[in-house]
C-alpha cells in the first residue's frame, strides 16, 4: 500500500560549506526547511480535537501542559522517558574534562542538555509522507514584506521609510529559486 501524503514541507535553497568545520571546503546548495508558524500546546490541542480526538480541547491541553512539567521533572531525575512512536527523551551533560578521575568535580559540568531521539521506525519514513514546495528564504521574505509595507505607506500618504527598498529586478518580490550564500 502506498504511503499517504500528510503534508507539504516548504523549503528554500542555500549555499553552504560541504564540510561545515572546513572553511576551505566546497560550497554546495542544500535544502533548508522553512516554517511559517509555530504551534503551541493550545493549538496542538485544538488541532487534535478538530481531527477526531474523542477528548475535549481543554482536556487535551491540560494533559499536554501537565506532561511537560512531568517530563522535565523525570529527565532532571536522570530518567529516560519513552513516549511510544514519538521517541525517547533523555539528557546528556556538557562539561570540561579533568586530567584524572580524582581531579574531576561537578563544577566541571557546565550544562544539562535535553534531547529527543525520535523513533526511527516512524520518523525515518517521513520522506515518503510529504510533498515539497520551494519558497523564498526567510531573508527574502522579510525583504519583500518590508518593501510591501513601504509601498503601502507611500500609497496611503504615510511617510514610510526612505530609500529605494530591497527588491531586485522583480519589484521586491523574492524569487523562490534565489540561493542565499
Amino acid at each position: 500500500m502506498a504511503n499517504k501524503i500528510i503534508g507539504t514541507i516548504k523549503y528554500s535553497k542555500a549555499a553552504r560549506l560541504s564540510k561545515p568545520n572546513d572553511k576551505n571546503s566546497q560550497k554546495k546548495v542544500y535544502a533548508v526547511a522553512q516554517s511559517e508558524e509555530t504551534v503551541n500546546l493550545d493549538l496542538l490541542a485544538k488541532h487534535m480535537t478538530e481531527h477526531g480526538s474523542p477528548f475535549t480541547e481543554g482536556t487535551i491541553s491540560g494533559v499536554l501542559k501537565d506532561s511537560v512539567v512531568h517530563i522535565i521533572e523525570l529527565m532532571c531525575q536522570g530518567k529516560r522517558l519513552e513516549l511510544g512512536d514519538l521517541g525517547t527523551f533523555f539528557t546528556t551533560l556538557k562539561c570540561d574534562g579533568a586530567d584524572s578521575s580524582d581531579e574531576f568535580t561537578t563544577s566541571l559540568i557546565k550544562a544539562v542538555v535535553p534531547h529527543i531521539a525520535f523513533n526511527k521506525s516512524v520518523w525515518g519514513s517521513m520522506r515518503d509522507k510529504v510533498d515539497f514546495e520551494l519558497v523564498p528564504t526567510r531573508e527574502l521574505q522579510a525583504q519583500a514584506r518590508k518593501k510591501m509595507t513601504q509601498d503601502n505607506d507611500e500609497a496611503i500618504g504615510g511617510t514610510g521609510s526612505s530609500g529605494s527598498g530591497t527588491g531586485g529586478n522583480n519589484g521586491g518580490q523574492a524569487d523562490p529559486g534565489d540561493v542565499t550564500p
